[in-house]
């Protein structure tokens, strides 16, 4: 089949493109990205499309001045639109964990983006071939990786999907809703050179494409054509398993979406799974789940490696009955916890929302009220009654204590310490306060920061919340206590 003809079919059983839609193709000026603008240009009076060429200037090679030059002419006598910028790109790469592959990666995309934002384009055109699917199939497998790497790159993908966390937000546009295209992926690298000889196109050559520094180039020039010795077929071996893989993976994620949108509750900072069901799946399915909770929290986090996830389902498999555990270390400042009926993914310094916290020590007043994380409080006020109507015959709360008027003063509230212990009210002695927060089931995620009320003795008082010390007990004859609230703001 023609080039010309396979590639329209490539794009119509992919819905690549839309009719009479606006595409910006990236052209470097070597081969790939030359066939393709010259391809689409030729396909485009067929569907109504308007082709832009967009040119990013790296700023890493003097000749890439005569490549824009190059590029912007070639547009021209074609009657095509063109764009050309420069990025510094080593400016980029200084940045921490940033290589100078991955800062013109980065680069790229994010002007592509800023292009189509600008004319208002649905699509970008990149010029992705099999040969770079086998080089990408390859990277992945030696690095290390799972199907989401093994089956390469897509046809299509939603470029605001990509991550381009070295880029800031004014670089990389609003790219939501732009489709990042592929379609040179069924081409090998000598069809794409033949089209180029075919129709008297002269690409231009980057020469740091045969740089054996980078480890792309390593595979390219060094251990591919070895993997051809044993199978001449490399490329369409591997091609199709891409395909193959990407129907699989689609399959797998329509069905781990719904397993997400079932077991998982999100909020800032914190991503909480529904325990005991998550403890029933297979091990593919709880490793993806926990996987999606870290990217939920850390999007810019590109590479979540195999111990980042194996090491709190390895806790689960050899415990399958244990409900309170952590934290468990798991990258980027995330850490995990076994909460009774939650496993929770949060970061390291989280405040929960839904339970009163403390982080110092804090004074409070009598009468008066101190906060306890954002949404709790703890309010002190007098109160006074007439004999044998005490409030605590009225009415039991959890949230609520009487102290003696002359409770020693100033009262604290803080966070627990190492060997903190309380006799419980009614209790002949006493008991650690870790003993009785894993008997009230506080989560153990939230137990260095959960508040006890102590008076100026530092002797506790109050687990906040859950149980009142023997020092609360208020003498028979008494008609006034200072009462202890616990709200919820």
């Amino acid at each position: 089949m023609h080039f010309l003809a396979r590639l329209r079919r490539f794009i119509r059983i992919h819905n690549l493109i839309p009719d009479r839609a606006r595409v910006v193709v990236g052209v470097s000026g070597g081969p790939d990205s030359l066939a393709l603008l010259h391809a689409l240009h030729r396909l485009a009076p067929q569907r109504g499309w308007q082709i832009h060429a967009a040119y990013l200037n790296h700023g890493l090679r003097p000749e890439a001045e005569a490549e824009a030059h190059f590029v912007a002419e070639l547009a021209a006598a074609w009657g095509l639109g063109c764009t050309i910028e420069r990025a510094d790109v080593m400016a980029i790469a200084r940045q921490p964990g940033v290589s100078l592959e991955e800062a013109a990666r980065q680069a790229r995309y994010a002007f592509l983006a800023r292009t189509a934002h600008r004319l208002d384009a649905p699509v970008v055109a990149v010029g992705h071939h099999a040969d770079d699917q086998v080089e990408t199939i390859l990277m992945h497998l030696l690095r290390g990786s799972g199907l989401a790497g093994l089956r390469g790159m897509p046809p299509a993908v939603d470029l605001g999907a990509l991550r381009l966390t070295a880029m800031n937000a004014s670089e990389t546009g609003d790219r939501a809703g732009i489709a990042l295209i592929r379609p040179l992926l069924p081409f090998s690298r000598e069809a794409i050179l033949a089209y180029c000889r075919e129709q008297g196109l002269e690409p231009r050559w980057d020469l740091s494409n045969l740089d054996r520094t980078f480890f792309r180039n390593r595979l390219r020039h060094d251990i591919i054509p070895r993997l051809k010795e044993i199978n001449p077929n490399l490329t369409v071996t591997l091609t199709r398993t891409a395909f193959a893989l990407q129907g699989d993976y689609e399959t797998l994620e329509a069905h781990r979406r719904a397993l997400w949108d079932e077991l998982a509750q999100w909020e800032p900072g914190r991503v909480r799974l529904e325990l005991a069901p998550f403890r029933a799946l297979l091990r593919g399915d709880q490793r993806a789940l926990l996987r999606r909770a870290i990217a939920a929290l850390r999007p810019e986090h590109r590479n979540i490696r195999w111990e980042h996830t194996e090491r709190v389902l390895d806790v689960l498999a050899e415990h399958p009955t244990r409900a309170s555990g952590g934290p468990y270390t798991l990258t980027a400042g995330l850490i995990a916890y076994l909460s009774y009926d939650w496993l929770d993914i949060q970061e390291t310094d989280f405040i929960p929302a839904d339970a009163p916290q403390i982080l110092h020590p804090q004074r409070l007043p009598l009468p008066g009220q101190t906060p306890l994380g954002p949404n709790w409080r703890l309010r002190a006020s007098e109160t006074a009654w007439e004999p044998g109507e005490a409030p605590w015959k009225k009415v039991y709360s959890p949230n609520v204590i009487w102290l003696p008027i002359d409770i020693p003063r100033p009262l604290m509230v803080r966070p627990r310490r190492i060997g903190d212990n309380m006799r419980p009210l009614g209790l002949p002695a006493d008991k650690p306060i870790k003993d009785l927060m894993n008997e009230r089931k506080i989560p153990r995620a939230e137990r260095d920061r959960w508040p006890l009320l102590v008076d100026s003795e530092d002797r506790i008082l109050w687990l906040v919340g859950h149980r009142a010390s023997e020092l609360t007990r208020i003498p028979p004859d008494a008609n006034r206590a200072w009462e202890i609230e616990l709200r919820s703001k």
